[in-house]
């Protein structure tokens, strides 16, 4: 069935402007013209329009990095989060266009380059893509500060040491999940969600929780001594 633009926005709840901004930047095709100023849509319209909203939202995939992953060979919309799973070297690539070197990222962090040294050997910092971005400089700030209280690194080595053991069992779970599946790219999508945004809000609420609990107890005996 062809759709009409408003039945495009209102579908995928996308306004009119970014679904043009979307064709006009070759993530989606041009639409059929029957008639002038007549502009129909194939229903498949709406399948891409969600999932290049999902690649922006939870990936914080880039217009060029998205229009490359639907270009390349492999890709079909019909196992679309498949295909996430097949480029994730593209999707991990940080988007930002501010490229680091080594020397360039010690510079900008104010910091000695076996310092960035001990942070790549111990998997605190990752280098993407043949470079640095600036997520890696704004961690590198952020460990600065925390150095100030924790110099001996308990926390950061403790969120390593969480972060490999969480890595290696969620990927057992879903490499077990996939085989056994008989809708491999609805398994995909479920594993993406669960986390991309079950997890951090998981982890942040239990955390947040607990914060709440030791320092709010602790506060309740200070106000009531």
């Amino acid at each position: 069935m062809a759709l009409k633009m408003k039945d495009l926005v209102q579908l995928t709840d996308t306004p009119k402007s970014t679904i043009l901004y979307y064709i006009k930047e070759g993530l989606l095709p041009e639409p059929e013209k029957p008639k002038p100023n007549v502009h129909l849509y194939d229903e498949s319209f709406v399948e891409r329009i969600k999932f290049i909203k999902y690649l922006q939202k939870n990936f914080n995939a880039s217009i060029d990095q998205i229009r490359e992953l639907m270009q390349r060979e492999e890709f079909d919309l019909s196992r679309g989060y498949e295909s996430i799973l097949d480029t994730l070297d593209l999707l991990m690539a940080p988007p930002s266009p501010r490229r680091y070197t080594k020397e360039e990222l010690c510079k900008a962090a104010e910091i000695d380059c076996d310092r960035l040294d001990h942070y790549l050997i111990n998997n605190v910092i990752f280098e993407r893509d043949g470079g640095f971005s600036e997520k890696e400089l704004e961690i590198l700030r952020i460990l600065k500060e925390l150095e100030a209280v924790d110099p001996d690194g308990e926390l950061v080595q403790a969120y390593v040491a969480h972060a490999r053991s969480v890595a290696r069992s969620e990927v057992d779970l879903a490499q077990r999940l996939i085989e056994y599946s008989f809708d491999t790219n609805r398994t995909i999508k479920a594993l993406f969600d669960a986390t991309l945004i079950l997890k951090p809000y998981l982890f942040n609420m239990q955390l947040f929780e607990t914060y709440r609990q030791r320092f709010g107890d602790r506060h309740k005996v200070k106000e009531t001594s």
